[in-house]
């Protein structure tokens, strides 16, 4: 059973490695080369050790492994879509570190991020997913999202990022 637990600013370098890992195993091939071999591993850090702070309690988890080292993360909140329902909440990024894909820590975050939307009150949440991301894709259908019909240009690094929304009832 994978551990899951709040995030706090120690955890800071750990997110950030499995931050750059994750994207350089999942997104070569999706996204330019350029924005892959971009990633530094030092400004991540430093973009983690800035955003722990100011999160609201309870907003980024980690999931941790028999040693106790950090292996994955999700960050949850309100929707951050344009109109959306002040009941909608948002699985704003989950990630796990490759080396542990198919440990099932991909699924506690997951849980653990849809139990503190609805008991935050929120009933039902959406993610947004790279297009291509056919992994990621097969995660969420078997964790109980689907589409819901919406797609966006995420203008992010540089590119613009095809995404397709997901949602499930909570």
């Amino acid at each position: 059973m994978t551990e899951v637990r709040p995030a706090v600013l120690e955890d800071a370098d750990q997110l950030a490695r499995i931050h750059v890992d994750t994207w350089r195993a999942t997104y070569t091939g999706l996204i330019p080369d350029t924005v892959i071999a971009g990633l530094s591993l030092n400004s991540s850090v430093q973009r983690w050790r800035d955003v722990l702070p100011t999160t609201p309690p309870r907003h980024c988890f980690v999931a941790l492994d028999v040693t106790g080292d950090v292996i994955g993360f999700v960050r949850r909140g309100p929707s951050r879509d344009e109109g959306a329902a002040p009941t909608t909440g948002e699985v704003q990024s989950l990630y796990v570190h490759p080396e542990h894909w198919n440990t099932g820590a991909g699924r506690a975050l997951l849980d653990t991020a849809t139990t503190e939307l609805r008991d935050d009150g929120f009933t039902d949440a959406t993610l947004w997913v790279l297009t291509g991301n056919a992994r990621a894709r097969r995660f969420y259908e078997r964790c109980g999202w689907h589409t819901d019909g919406r797609t966006q240009h995420d203008h992010r690094r540089g590119v613009v990022l095809d995404e397709v929304s997901y949602r499930r009832g909570l």
